[in-house]
C-alpha cells in the first residue's frame, strides 16, 4: 500500500516512476504488501494485515468477483523445507510447486499461464510472454488479482453513450460513457496546487467502494502532479470529509490490466543475487536466488448493479433547489477500490485514455 510521508515518499511514486508513458496503471497493493514486508502500511501489523485479507478471501459474495492467486514455482533441483511449505500456505495462501525450469522452461511457462487464466476467470492471459522463462530460472513468484464489483445502484445501460474523452485541450478519444443521477458522497480537495473532485461510488451493500479523483485541469500533467503528492493518509482521510450530494455522474465503462515485473520497481537485490540471497529458512539447497516476481491486476467497470432505492421527498426538494453537482469524468482521473470495514485499499489505478 502507499507508504507514509517519510519513507521513500510513497509507494505510488515507486511503482509509477518508470511507467508514466503508459496510458494507465492498475496496481494491487494488497498482494504486494502481503508478500513483501518492505512495503509498509502505517500503524498496521503484518499479522493484522494477513487476518484482514484472509477474511476478504474467505467471504463469498454475489456482489463482487474477487480472485487472488499466489504461487511460488521452484525448480526441481531445489529442496524445500516442509515447514516453509506449510507456513507459505497457512500464512500467505501461497502454494509452492516444483517444476522443471532447467529442462522444460517453455512448458512451465505455459503451465503458469494456464493456472493464472483459470484462477482469474479467464481474464488474465499470457502473464509470462514467450522468452520470459529460461533454463536458468530457479524461483519464480506469481501473484495476481481480478476484481469486478456490482454497484449498489446500477447505471442504466440505455444511458451509456459514445462520448469524447479529452486527453488535453484539443485531443480526445471516444469512450462508452455511463450515466447516473443520484445521491453520492462527494467533495473537493486541494493537493499540490491541484483542485480535484472526489466521489465515492459504493458497490452492493456498501462492503466496498470505488473512489474517483478527478482534477479540474483536464491535462495528463495535472493528474501526474496530483499523483506525486498522494499519500496513504490522504486516500483514507478524504473519505471522512465527503458529504452526500445529488450528483449528475458520468464515467467511462472500461477494463484495465497491468502486468508488473516487480523487481523493476522494488529493491529485490538481496533476493535476486545468489551470493547475497539467504533462503536458508525455505530450502536446504545453497545458492538459490529469486529469478522473477510477476504481479498482474485486472479490473472491470460496467453498468451492472442493483435497483435504486426510493428517495425521500424532503431530501429531493432540498437538493433540487440548487441542482445536482456535476461529476463528469471525461478526462484523465485516478481511482481506487477500498474495502470499507477494514479500510484496505485493494487496488489503485489511473485512466489516461481508452486502449
Amino acid at each position: 500500500m502507499i507508504d507514509n510521508r517519510h519513507k521513500n515518499h510513497n509507494t505510488l511514486n515507486l511503482v509509477m516512476t518508470d511507467i508514466r508513458p503508459k496510458n494507465h496503471i492498475v496496481l494491487n497493493p494488497v498482494m504486494i504488501n502481503k508478500n513483501h514486508p518492505n512495503i509498509h502500511v502505517p500503524a498496521l501489523s503484518q499479522r493484522h494485515l494477513k487476518k484482514r485479507h484472509q477474511r476478504l478471501l474467505k467471504r463469498p459474495s454475489t456482489n463482487y468477483i474477487l480472485s487472488f492467486a499466489n504461487k511460488l514455482y521452484g525448480d526441481y533441483a531445489i529442496a524445500f523445507i516442509q515447514k516453509f511449505l506449510f507456513c507459505a500456505l497457512k500464512l500467505y495462501w501461497t502454494e509452492v510447486d516444483g517444476v522443471d525450469f532447467h529442462c522444460a522452461p517453455g512448458d512451465v511457462r505455459q503451465l503458469i499461464n494456464l493456472w493464472t487464466e483459470i484462477q482469474t476467470h479467464g481474464k488474465i492471459k499470457n502473464i509470462l510472454p514467450e522468452g520470459s522463462v529460461d533454463s536458468l530460472t530457479e524461483l519464480l513468484m506469481v501473484n495476481n488479482m481480478y476484481f469486478k464489483g456490482v454497484w449498489d445502484v446500477e447505471f442504466k445501460k440505455e444511458l451509456t453513450k459514445e462520448a469524447p474523452f479529452f486527453t488535453d485541450a484539443k485531443a480526445y478519444h471516444t469512450v462508452q460513457l455511463m450515466h447516473s443521477k443520484g445521491t453520492f458522497s462527494t467533495g473537493t480537495v486541494y493537493l499540490n496546487n491541484i483542485e480535484a473532485q472526489v466521489l465515492e461510488i459504493p458497490y452492493k451493500d456498501h462492503v466496498m467502494s470505488m473512489f474517483v479523483l478527478l482534477p479540474a485541469d483536464e491535462s495528463s500533467e495535472a493528474l501526474l502532479q496530483l499523483e506525486n503528492a498522494l499519500t496513504y493518509e490522504d486516500l483514507l482521510d478524504w473519505s471522512y470529509d465527503l458529504k452526500p450530494e445529488e450528483v449528475e455522474l458520468a464515467i467511462p465503462k472500461f477494463s484495465l490490466e497491468k502486468t508488473v515485473e516487480a523487481d523493476k520497481y522494488l529493491d529485490l537485490s538481496l533476493l535476486n543475487d545468489s551470493e547475497k540471497a539467504d533462503f536458508s529458512g525455505a530450502t536446504t539447497t545453497h545458492g538459490v536466488a529469486l529469478s522473477q516476481l510477476v504481479h498482474d491486476t485486472f479490473f472491470e467497470v460496467d453498468e451492472e448493479g442493483g435497483e435504486a432505492p426510493a428517495t425521500k421527498e424532503a431530501q429531493v426538494s432540498r437538493r433540487q433547489r440548487r441542482g445536482p453537482v456535476p461529476f463528469i469524468a471525461d478526462h484523465p482521473f485516478l481511482f481506487y477500490v477500498r474495502q470499507n470495514c477494514t479500510k484496505s485499499i485493494l487496488l489503485f489505478g489511473r485512466f489516461l485514455k481508452p486502449e
